[in-house]
């Protein structure tokens, strides 16, 4: 069959509807984007590598990551409680601890020495912290021991104690803080007494006492800290070591100064919460 007759049969066709040209044109123009996008991306991939790279070379190779925001320190302090037995028990042995840990931190290379309790007593090896004890007391708790430091021997012990007892002779705390003696009290005329009325940086009740022998030249340091919940922290050393002043020679000084005794117990003092 002819073109001609072909015509002649179907008509002429109509315009194409379908914009070729155009498909053409835009397909060329997103494959030009697509190539151009990706070396972009390449590009921004190898600047952000190498700010990276640079940013670890500028750390140094021992940096370690940044650390997360450190919790809160925990709080290690304890709480006096002497409701049972067991209690009073696990009290007396946590003062024990801190004692011993505050002597080592105020006075490093001082050493605990056996000290009799009662006369007659056998004795015992050196090096022990003291241990304390309730004493079947639902309220107190107390120890003491010998001390040696830097040539010097005497005794240390610490106890605590109820601040205020309401039913005492002496009224509600009345005899524990004020360095005058309370009524009805007389001085003890074997010592020479210096007192000192204070308070704590935390602003705790505090007083300090010096006892000196008249006759027998011993020197007492005394110091009492008001704690949390009704309780009272004293400590005291001598420059004795033993239980018959009489029969135990004196040192010439204390083995501790009172600033050290007071450092002592600000230490234990900051470990006992209420």
């Amino acid at each position: 069959m002819s073109h001609q007759l072909f015509d002649e049969l179907i008509g002429t066709p109509p315009a194409p509807t379908v914009d070729l040209k155009g498909i053409v044109r835009r397909e060329r123009r997103l494959r030009t984007a697509r190539r151009i996008g990706g070396s972009v991306a390449a590009v921004l991939a190898l600047a952000m590598a190498g700010g990276v790279s640079v940013a670890v070379r500028d750390r140094g190779p021992d940096a370690t990551p940044q650390a997360a925001a450190s919790l809160p320190a925990a709080d290690n302090r304890f709480r006096l409680v002497f409701d049972t037995d067991e209690a009073a028990d696990a009290s007396a042995k946590r003062l024990s601890q801190e004692l011993d840990r505050a002597l080592r931190k105020v006075a490093p290379g001082a050493k605990w020495i056996w000290m009799p309790e009662h006369l007659d007593e056998p004795r015992k090896p050196d090096g022990q912290p003291p241990t304390f004890t309730h004493r079947g007391s639902p309220d107190s708790v107390g120890g003491s021991s010998g001390i040696s430091y830097q040539g010097r021997e005497g005794s240390l012990g610490v106890s605590i104690s109820p601040d205020e007892y309401p039913d005492a002779a002496y009224g509600p705390g009345g005899f524990h803080w004020p360095c005058q003696l309370p009524q009805g009290i007389q001085e003890d005329t074997r010592y020479r007494r210096v007192c000192e009325a204070g308070t704590t940086p935390s602003g705790a009740r505090l007083k300090t006492e010096t006892l000196t022998g008249k006759q027998q030249r011993s020197v007492q340091h005394l110091i009492a800290i008001q704690l949390p919940g009704n309780r009272m922290l004293e400590a005291s050393v001598l420059n004795m070591v033993g239980v018959d002043e009489s029969a135990v020679p004196a040192q010439p000084n204390a083995p501790l100064s009172m600033e050290q005794l007071k450092a002592i117990v600000l230490t234990i003092a900051d470990q006992v919460k209420a």
